[in-house]
């Protein structure tokens, strides 16, 4: 028996539209925040040649909505992150997921 579930939902527009998220004092802190993500990413980041360590940084222009980010800016930095389906003879990963990003998000504290 199949159980159906409306939802109604009225959006703010002017919610949408106020621009908080660009106030000068709001990126700042949200600056501040995202350079704590990167100081926890660069001390728990794996080192094989250092240069997935070096690339993690803070993208100096925030989007159009005020968002901030903090990236690794090496092509294989995807497969640090979320790890390979990469096995070796016996069935072990060889490229096991760090997680990096997400974990210094997460442990760079804050109330976000």
């Amino acid at each position: 028996m199949a159980t159906e579930v409306q939802i109604e939902v009225d959006v703010d527009e002017e919610a949408i539209e106020f621009e908080l998220p660009l106030d000068d004092a709001v990126q700042a802190d949200l600056k501040a925040r995202m350079d704590q993500v990167v100081a926890v990413a660069k001390a728990t980041a794996p080192v094989l040649t250092g240069a997935y360590k070096e690339s993690i940084h803070r993208v100096e222009e925030p989007d159009g909505d005020g968002t901030v980010h903090v990236e690794a800016g090496v092509h294989y930095a995807i497969y640090v992150e979320h790890g390979t389906t990469q096995t070796d003879r016996n069935g072990h990963a060889i490229h096991r997921p760090h997680y990096t990003l997400g974990h210094a998000l997460d442990a760079s504290g804050g109330d976000h």
